[in-house]
């Protein structure tokens, strides 16, 4: 698994220079044997944007707001064997983009207060 994976980053909203990081950021991840253990992340991540700023370089901002979230637990680092289903749904806080309630478990809350309304789901 990937750096990118591993942090469900999307390149498409990154900077041409944010890309360059990034690279470099995989080299050393696979140099380190992919970490996947929280505290291993969190200290590469740290690791990373220490070094970038010792080097004059911008590191991506993604790389900062991953380690925050892994920290606070808000951000859980998915496993290999690990089924992807989080990362397949493309909702928006339980919300589909027609506007009916998401099938994955964000949407529950959506669809059980709808129930409530006397709605039919």
């Amino acid at each position: 698994m990937t750096l990118t994976e591993t942090l469900q980053l999307k390149e498409k909203y990154l900077k041409y220079d944010d890309l360059r990081a990034l690279e470099y950021c995989e080299k050393r991840w696979q140099e380190e044997q992919c970490p996947t253990e929280r505290w291993q992340v969190i200290n590469f991540l740290e690791k990373m944007i220490r070094e970038f700023q010792q080097n004059g370089i911008g590191y991506p901002k993604v790389l900062l707001l991953r380690k925050k979230e892994i920290q606070r637990g808000t951000y859980t680092i998915p496993q290999a064997g690990e089924a992807q289903t989080a990362a397949e749904c493309t909702c928006f806080d339980g919300w589909l983009q027609n506007g009916a309630p998401c099938s994955c478990g964000k949407g529950e809350r959506h669809r059980k207060e709808l129930r409530g309304w006397g709605m039919v789901i």
